[in-house]
Parts: C-alpha cells; sequence; structure tokens
C-alpha cells in the first residue's frame, strides 16, 4: 500500500506592516492587536490541522526595532517578533524565507528572523538555509532559492541545496523559487527555464511565490510546479489590487521502500481577505463564484487540465 505524507502550502505572508505605518491606527498591528494573535488564520487554520506538515513564504522581517533598516527601499515591512507565535498557533510549521523582504532589515532583521522562528519551533528554508521533515522513516526535504540571487547569480546553488538534502537521505524534495512578474496573470520563460533546473537537479515538488496573484499549475519530468499560489495575510498593504489566491494540498505518495511515486494536488482557492473591498488580514475560503473564478485563471496559465484531480507521477 501506499503511503502519503499530506503539505498544504500558502502563498506570500507579510505578518507585519510598512516601516513608515508603524504608529498608524488602521494598520496589521493594530488589527492582530484589536482582534487577538489567532485572527489572521482563523478563517483556514482548519486545513493546516488536517494535514502532516504546512510551509508558506514570510515576506517580512520579525523585529521589535527598525534597526538596520533599509531606508532606500520602496517598501520594508517589519511584524513583532512575537507574531512568529501566530504561525506555531495556527498549525504552520515551515517558512521559506529566500524573498526580497527577509532582507530589509540587513542582518540584524534576518538573524533577529530566525531566531524568532527558532523560538516559536518554526522551521524555515531559503538562502542556502536547509531543513527537512520526518515521518517515520520517511523524509522531506526544504530548500529556497530568489530569481535575482541564488539562480541568476550562480545557479549551482539550486543544485548543491537539492544535492545536499539527498545526500542528507531525503526520499522526495519541496523547493521554494521567489520568482516571476508581480501581478502578471502568466508564468514567464524564466520561471520555465528555473523550474526545470530544479527539476534535472532533483526537485520533486516546486512552489513559487512573488507575483501576488495565482498562475499555472505544470509538470516538468515528473516535478511538480505550482507557478504562484498570490497572497494569503498580506499586511504590506490596506488596498489589495487582487484578494485571489489559493492554498495547494499536495499529498506525497511513497512506496513501502519510501520511494517515491507521486504527488496528488488539490486546488483550494482563498479570497485573501473576507471583508473585500477592504484588507482584514484574515483570509477565508472562496465561496463558488469566486472559486471558479480564481480556478479558471489558474486553468489559463496552465497546460493541463486543473479542473480533475491532479496527479504528477515521478519520472
Amino acid at each position: 500500500a501506499d503511503r502519503e505524507i499530506t503539505i498544504t502550502l500558502g502563498g506570500d505572508y507579510v505578518l507585519g506592516t510598512r516601516e513608515e505605518w508603524i504608529d498608524e491606527p488602521d494598520n496589521f498591528d493594530a488589527c492582530v492587536e484589536n482582534n487577538g494573535m489567532d485572527w489572521c488564520f482563523s478563517g483556514i487554520e482548519d486545513l493546516f490541522a488536517a494535514d502532516d506538515f504546512t510551509l508558506v513564504n514570510l515576506e517580512c522581517a520579525l523585529q521589535d526595532s527598525n534597526q538596520g533598516h533599509n531606508s532606500k527601499k520602496q517598501h520594508t515591512f517589519r511584524g513583532k517578533t512575537a507574531y512568529a507565535q501566530m504561525l506555531a498557533a495556527a498549525g504552520i510549521e515551515g517558512v521559506n524565507i529566500a524573498n526580497n523582504h527577509y532582507i530589509d532589515y540587513n542582518q540584524s532583521g534576518e538573524d533577529s528572523t530566525k531566531a524568532a522562528l527558532e523560538a516559536a519551533g518554526i522551521q524555515y528554508c531559503g538562502y542556502r538555509n536547509l531543513f527537512v521533515y520526518v515521518q517515520g522513516d520517511i523524509k522531506i526535504g526544504f530548500g529556497g532559492c530568489r530569481e535575482t540571487v541564488f539562480y541568476e547569480e550562480n545557479k549551482a546553488y539550486v543544485y548543491r541545496d537539492i544535492q545536499q538534502l539527498k545526500d542528507m537521505g531525503c526520499n522526495a524534495v519541496i523547493y521554494s523559487c521567489h520568482w516571476g512578474t508581480e501581478y502578471s496573470p502568466t508564468h514567464n520563460e524564466k520561471q520555465e527555464n528555473m523550474a526545470q533546473y530544479a527539476a534535472n537537479s532533483g526537485a520533486d515538488l516546486v512552489v513559487g511565490t512573488h507575483p501576488h496573484v495565482v498562475q499555472g499549475v505544470d509538470s516538468i519530468d515528473g516535478c511538480a510546479v505550482l507557478y504562484s499560489l498570490g497572497n494569503l495575510v498580506f499586511g504590506g498593504t490596506k488596498e489589495l489590487q487582487t484578494f485571489d489566491a489559493m492554498l495547494v494540498r499536495a499529498i506525497l505518495h511513497f512506496n513501502d521502500d519510501g520511494l517515491y511515486l507521486g504527488t496528488e494536488l488539490e486546488l483550494i482557492p482563498v479570497l485573501t481577505s473576507g471583508s473585500a473591498p477592504d484588507n482584514d488580514f484574515r483570509p477565508v475560503l472562496a465561496a463558488a463564484d469566486d472559486a471558479s473564478r480564481i480556478l479558471s485563471l489558474v486553468q489559463a496559465d496552465s497546460a493541463m487540465d486543473i479542473t480533475q484531480s491532479i496527479w504528477i507521477p515521478a519520472d
């Protein structure tokens, strides 16, 4: 009989606000203060409770002061270190940090973010950080890269990450890629090239973040590819251009010997805010009309049929 491990994948999380909004009354911090630490994930955390592992993209620094702030950047995002506990409480076990906002407060912010995640028991991958989820004798490895840094400058980093996870005995590898063009409904050639490179390097599932909108699903040489999941909790802006996003439930199948057989994907449409057009920082499952619209956007950017159950066998 197959053995199954269920991983829930989510998009961009800004658990904080812009530096220039820190003192404003309607920001993310005020929302959490008014509604409680469990507010942001209360609409979707049942999904996280029913899986084996949940991974999201943490797109901010967690630091209680503005030390190291890169004031030259147009947008910088910072949340309180205590917010790492929000992830843990919601059943989110891991985050990718290979993105363009983890570095907003330079070394100080990076150290503070890692320390906050470690204190909350949250695993993190990206920027050469790797971790392994273990269930029985099955190991699933996690790594991540950013298109502009750890791919364009030296894509061998991607190969090295994945090989290192294989050397650690991982039966399957999930690799996060921060890539693509913001707000583009379609993925581009570079995303395909990166996915191909990760697949060639031994990745079994590639999950994309950064575009802030949903994009297509693909299968490249037995590797499942999710080009973009959109936003989830997004404290970085009050006026969102789009509320369309999705969670993906990936059920990884292994045989009795631990050999990876393939992944079954379930696309779960969500809205980034339950009170659109306002951003209440609380994603909810999309109802019928919204759900079919979101899935049609994903379908428009996918060569395969995503309306049925999606099974991507290992090559």
